[in-house]
């Protein structure tokens, strides 16, 4: 029985030195849990008993017990490594079903499953399109190919208004000038002669002229203004000085005219071809009369001398001819503040519009603005004869050449002032209509003169209204004055509207009481250009349904609320939207066509209670409903359109969308006293993106990230747990199968239960421990050792017995 119960203990010695060897050369494979040998005592005994003096027969192994203990973590860079912080096993599947493993080792394979190093797929549970994980076990899969675009179909965004935010539009007056004159072709004088009236007899100096008490020569110069009527005149005496010339006697009858008290507005001057003397009216252009009357009285004799002879003399007058104007005469404009005090406008003779706008403009809440048109005619049929426009290479406008003959039309001309808008024709641009005529116009209100420098060319010119003019040499001119449009902001009105006395000429303005001449308009409306015109701005990215990003801008503008209007409410703002700087409103059916069908600017009204919070009931349902998604040069994207309302367009939009529509919701929007604030702003739609990364946290849950910027749920990291973890049956690969002893798998999610949480980008280290381990193959060697001895002694012992003689 020696040799018996000593190989029992050869036996559990081997298997010891086995399952410590086991633990050594796992000592480094992760996941791996030790295992410990655990023996018993073996004693026989009959059917009465072996009674208390009955050796033992050995030892015998009863159990390999595993050691399910805790591993230390070791941390790497790659998100899928997974370890687990606690109780629980990953689940995997593999050709040989479902198993269990603390190894959390995984990659993907090229269907994009979630897999061990032997293929076999981790288990979780799977996430839809809008990231809610279910409770369904099944394989973890990373979709690795691009995500697909999402079309923008709802934006959320919160903002704070600021309460202390002034009013920026107000509703003024607006009328346009509606003179009898405007528009209307003068023709004249290219350029103003003088008025000039000539003694025809000759003075012939020398000899020279002494003038003396004795030989005085008295005369008066009379002048009459054109326009008032008024007659200056001065009265001339010579009783002194020398005159050794004809240009030294003009010199001393100015000297007698500009140092008197009261001259007149002329001039005497020396022709010295024809010797004779002459008066000019120092006002160019002016058709004045002048006359100078011989006097010789008592008081003032005259005495026979040569200056005597030729004012008694006849004389001979030419007429001053003034520069063609555009025939406005002057008027007077009374304008009233809201201070009450009135101010008086009285626009200059002749003045051009942009002179008069500009002055316009100078005074407090007046706007101005002038243009002016005229029409060039290629051909007139009505003539007689019929007269083509001919260009003889001098024809003028506002005094620059123009060399385009343009036979048979046109187009080189319009292109040759078009290229000289910038510079020596500022602000003039032509175009040509549909009957070959060149309208030019001058965007600043300047009048607008056609002439030649030189005979032989033709050309008529038409105006806003009254007839039409010709130029056909080089000494005339056509004119044309221009419109103005002005804006007088709330609070201003016209008092009274009236030609300047004496009346001349054409009038710019006329009478102000006539039916709808006055309209209201808005001031300092609403414009996305214009940053004075809206309190708060902001932006936000949205996408079409190719992925397409898109700007959207929304301007927050505070409305006016008067207390006596009821169409009017306290806390009440608009918000216009524009994508891509366009329009994006539904069409106004109640504009004539084409623009019945075309975008209308977007807007939104915007309600908030007195406590500064959102006013759900009176603020606008916020539907964008008129969006066509475009390319940067205007041209179509190919997305999906819109829906407007009158199509159907309708809150909310329906899923996955059909159109461009989507809602923007303001909920959590205030008005506090407080600078303007973007507390939140999102939207749902995102452009097509590639896989940049993973993150899982620790409880499980995989988020994909996308280049995109967006990131998803793809599912969640299962867990498995045991009654009896030690009832689990080694399989190989650091995995277990379920056995009948462990129970049934208590599956959950992370941190659930009893179950541990996941660390990422770690895995969980063999819980060997290599020292124990080693002490421990010592003992089990020497335990082999002293068996062996125990086989030896016995057959020495038996070696003794068979001796026996």
């Amino acid at each position: 029985m020696s040799f018996n119960t000593a190989l029992s203990g050869i036996r559990a010695a081997n298997v010891d030195l086995q399952v410590t060897g086991n633990n050594i050369a796992n000592a480094s494979t992760m996941g791996f849990k030790s295992s410990r040998a655990e023996f018993g005592d073996v004693y026989t005994s009959s059917l009465l008993g072996g009674g208390s003096v009955t050796p033992g027969s050995g030892v015998t192994t009863q159990l390999i017990r595993q050691q399910f203990g805790q591993g230390n973590l070791k941390f790497t860079q790659n998100e899928l490594d997974l370890a687990i912080n606690g109780s629980g096993f990953f689940i995997v599947s593999g050709d040989e079903g479902q198993l269990f493993t603390r190894a959390g080792a995984f990659g993907l394979d090229n269907e994009g499953n979630i897999v061990n190093s032997v293929g076999a797929r981790l288990q979780g549970f799977s996430a839809d399109e809008e990231g809610n994980v279910g409770g369904i076990l099944g394989n973890l899969q990373v979709d690795v190919s691009s995500q697909e675009p999402r079309q923008t179909t709802a934006v959320n965004a919160s903002f704070n208004l600021d309460s202390r935010e002034q009013v920026r539009e107000s509703v003024g007056t607006a009328f346009t000038s509606n003179g009898t004159g405007i528009g209307e072709a003068q023709v004249g004088a290219k350029a103003a002669s003088t008025e000039i009236l000539a003694l025809n007899t000759a003075i012939a100096i020398p000899p020279s002229i002494t003038f003396s008490p004795a030989n005085q020569t008295n005369f008066d110069i009379s002048r009459t203004d054109p326009v008032t009527g008024m007659v200056s005149t001065v009265p001339i005496t010579l009783n002194t000085g020398n005159a050794t010339s004809l240009t030294s006697l003009a010199n001393m009858i100015n000297s007698a005219n500009f140092d008197s008290a009261a001259p007149v507005n002329v001039e005497a001057y020396a022709d010295t071809t024809t010797n004779t003397l002459r008066f000019r009216d120092l006002a160019t252009g002016v058709n004045s009369t002048i006359s100078v009357t011989p006097v010789n009285t008592l008081a003032r004799p005259s005495n026979a001398n040569l200056l005597t002879t030729a004012i008694a003399g006849a004389s001979t007058v030419t007429n001053g001819v003034p520069e063609v104007t555009n025939n406005y005469g002057s008027h007077t404009l009374v304008i009233q503040g809201p201070t009450g005090l009135p101010v008086t406008y009285i626009s200059g003779y002749g003045a051009g519009a942009d002179e008069t706008a500009s002055e316009l403009n100078a005074l407090a809440g007046v706007q101005a603005t002038a243009t002016t048109t005229a029409t060039l005619l290629r051909t007139n049929p009505a003539a007689v004869p019929p007269s083509t426009f001919t260009n003889n290479g001098s024809f003028m406008i506002n005094g620059v050449a123009l060399t385009s003959t343009d036979i048979p039309d046109f187009t080189a001309m319009r292109d040759e002032i078009n290229d000289l808008s910038s510079s020596t024709l500022f602000g003039i641009s032509a175009e040509v209509d549909a009957n070959g005529n060149l309208v030019v116009t001058s965007a600043t209100g300047r009048d607008l003169a056609f002439s030649f420098s030189a005979a032989g060319g033709v050309a008529e010119v038409q105006g806003a209204q009254g007839a039409l003019q010709t130029v056909n040499n080089a000494t005339q001119a056509i004119k044309i004055g221009g419109e103005i449009d002005i804006t007088m902001d709330e609070g201003y009105s016209i008092v009274t509207s009236q030609p300047t006395v004496p009346v001349f000429g054409g009038s710019m303005f006329g009478s102000i009481n006539v039916p709808n001449f006055f309209t209201q308009v808005p001031i300092n409306a609403f414009d996305p250009n214009d940053q004075a015109t809206y309190n708060h701005a902001t932006s936000n990215t949205v996408y079409d349904s190719l992925g397409n990003p898109h700007i959207m801008r929304q301007f927050f503008v505070k409305q006016n609320y008067e207390p006596t209007d009821p169409l009017t409410s306290p806390n009440h703002w608009r918000m216009y939207v524009q994508i891509d700087g366009q329009n994006i409103g539904d069409p106004d059916p109640s504009l004539p066509a084409p623009q019945n069908t075309e975008p209308s600017m977007s807007f939104f009204n915007v309600h908030f209670s007195p406590d500064g919070s959102l006013n759900e009931a009176m603020t606008d349902s916020m539907l964008i409903s008129n969006w066509t998604p475009r390319n940067a040069d205007g041209t179509l994207m190919g997305a999906l359109g819109p829906l407007n309302v009158l199509q159907g367009g309708t809150v909310p939009v329906a899923e996955p969308p059909s159109s461009s529509n989507f809602v923007i919701d303001l909920d959590g929007s205030t008005q506090f006293g407080s600078v303007f604030a973007v507390e939140n702003l999102d939207q749902n739609g995102y452009t097509t993106g590639r896989l940049a990364g993973l993150d899982i946290n620790n409880t499980g849950i995989i988020f994909a990230r996308f280049t995109n910027g967006e990131a998803q749920v793809l599912g969640q990291v299962a867990l498995a747990n045991f009654n009896n973890i030690e009832g689990l049956k080694p399989v190989g690969d650091t995995t277990w199968a379920q056995t009948f002893e462990t129970g049934e798998a208590v599956i959950g999610a992370p941190g659930s239960a009893s179950l541990g949480y996941v660390n990422s980008g770690a895995i969980e280290e063999s819980n060997v421990d290599l020292s124990e381990q080693l002490v421990n193959l010592i003992i089990a060697q020497r335990n082999y050792q002293a068996n062996a001895k125990t086989i030896e002694t016995a057959n020495a012992t038996t070696q003794t017995i068979i001796n026996l003689r």
